[in-house]
């Protein structure tokens, strides 16, 4: 018997060329996620800031009121909040770019399934074949040898 050749899946340069684009979707996805926990502990900090503001400012007004401090906070408060609402129409266009980006991960995956459910049907296929092929030629070999043992049994 000879060697057989092994398997060769035609289309694995454009399954390598999936993986590749479907490792590109999920680093976009991550890197959008990431800025997405960055606006959101950022929000986070502001109000943290404005909460402990709040408090120093309610602590300074039992007693003599200090007018300047009063004006500071609504100041500050009112550039955070302005800063917050800014990072909350940030963080609202950013879901948008990551609902884009999932659903390009989502086609990126199923491509790469399908070609992967293809070749792996192609390779079933092939060894299928090879197996069909190893019994035929041991068939063959064995007719052979009976045929011999026939001819030599029987001078």
């Amino acid at each position: 018997m000879r060697a057989m050749p092994g398997f060769e899946f035609k289309l694995d340069a454009l399954l390598k060329h999936r993986c590749t684009e479907e490792e590109k979707c999920q680093r976009d996805l991550s890197r959008l996620l990431r800025s997405k926990m960055i606006f959101e502990d950022e929000l986070r900090k502001m109000q943290q800031t404005i909460t402990e503001s709040k408090h120093q400012l309610g602590d300074g007004l039992v007693g003599k009121i200090n007018i300047s401090r009063v004006a500071e906070f609504a100041s500050y408060s009112g550039q955070t909040t302005m800063r917050g609402h800014h990072l909350v129409m940030k963080m609202a266009e950013l879901e948008q770019h990551i609902q884009i980006a999932r659903q390009k991960l989502l086609e990126a995956t199923k491509k790469r399934k399908a070609l992967e459910l293809l070749r792996d049907k192609q390779k079933e296929a092939w060894i299928r074949e090879q197996n069909r092929r190893e019994t035929a030629e041991l068939d063959e070999i064995a007719t052979q040898k009976y045929a011999r043992t026939m001819i030599g049994g029987s001078i």
